[in-house]
């Protein structure tokens, strides 16, 4: 019984990949055609995109150097002896804490920077 229904929901799945790809195909199909009735020009349609691949890097970047804040803060505080014990009695919370804090706040400075260009 198991298998059987194992079998349906793999059956399922394929079923709707499938028509799911001819109804986009089928949509795309009339859309030219109502294009070429209407005399338009559909050289647009036919003609091949750039495809450029944009890798955040200024983002990424500060990303890495406001966890690299974070983890180095972390590091000078446990090597303080008046915060170690606050550090210890969290249970190690508060460096992982800091360093998502810090590379969160460079991801809104790095979507602030960024942002003038777009």
């Amino acid at each position: 019984m198991e298998d059987l229904m194992l079998a349906v929901v793999w059956l399922g799945f394929f079923a709707c990949v499938f028509f799911g790809w001819y109804y986009f195909l089928q949509a795309r199909t009339k859309e030219r055609m109502a294009l070429i009735e209407r005399d338009k020009d559909v050289s647009e349609i036919y003609a091949k995109r750039e495809f450029r691949i944009r890798f955040p890097w200024l983002k990424l970047g500060m990303l890495i150097t406001g966890c690299g804040l974070g983890f180095t803060l972390t590091v000078a505080l446990m090597l303080n002896p008046i915060w170690e014990k606050f550090i210890m009695r969290t249970d190690g919370l508060v460096p992982v804490a800091l360093i998502l804090l810090f590379g969160g706040i460079s991801m809104v400075i790095a979507h602030f920077i960024d942002k003038p260009k777009n």
